[in-house]
């Protein structure tokens, strides 16, 4: 109790609006909104394509009547601290990693992409097979090509299994997923 009334202003502190509930889930409009914040945040830094991972959102973003979004709603969902990384990889790599979401049918985690990166998936292709129509900028996606990717530090060390993000080259260290979120709704 004390140390919810002691946070109670910080996490009241509107930083925003949003015209509509942004809710997790494996296509949910949380995972969206987060990962087009990390792209923005990482725009200097030369990133093309952000991803955000689907157990890393923690809460949907409900706004008030009025459209307020606070403090304490973007960090309910975004609990974790990470930092930002942009990484080069190839069109390949990504691919692959896209893949390594759909390992397991009982346990789907769909990486959501940021604006302009889509894909499909079916599971029931065989494993290894199950992403297609991947389209950066409304172009197939170049196997070879390179492009700077940004996820956030424990998916850049390979967590929830995506281990192909662990030989991304060129890494930039950026801020915190919760201050780019906070950004991006402001």
């Amino acid at each position: 109790d004390r140390y919810s009334t002691a946070a109670r202003d910080v996490a009241n502190r509107p930083v925003g609006r949003l015209a509509g509930p942004a809710e997790r889930g494996q296509d949910g409009a949380a995972g969206r909104l987060i990962a087009d914040s990390q792209l923005a945040a990482t725009r200097q830094q030369g990133a093309q394509i952000a991803f955000m991972n689907p157990f890393g959102v923690r809460a949907d973003i409900v706004p008030a009547a009025d459209g307020s979004v606070t403090y304490g709603q973007v960090f309910a969902t975004q609990p974790f601290n990470n930092i930002l990384v942009t990484m080069t990889i190839s069109g390949a790599q990504i691919a692959a990693a896209l893949e390594q979401g759909f390992v397991k049918t009982d346990n789907v985690q769909a990486l959501a992409p940021s604006e302009g990166f889509t894909y499909r998936y079916d599971l029931r292709r065989p494993q290894g097979q199950r992403v297609f129509d991947i389209l950066f900028n409304g172009k197939p996606l170049d196997p070879a090509a390179r492009y700077r990717v940004t996820v956030n530090n424990f998916i850049a060390g390979g967590g929830d299994g995506y281990t192909v993000f662990n030989d991304g080259t060129d890494r930039v260290v950026g801020i915190s997923d919760l201050e780019a979120l906070e950004i991006w709704i402001d």
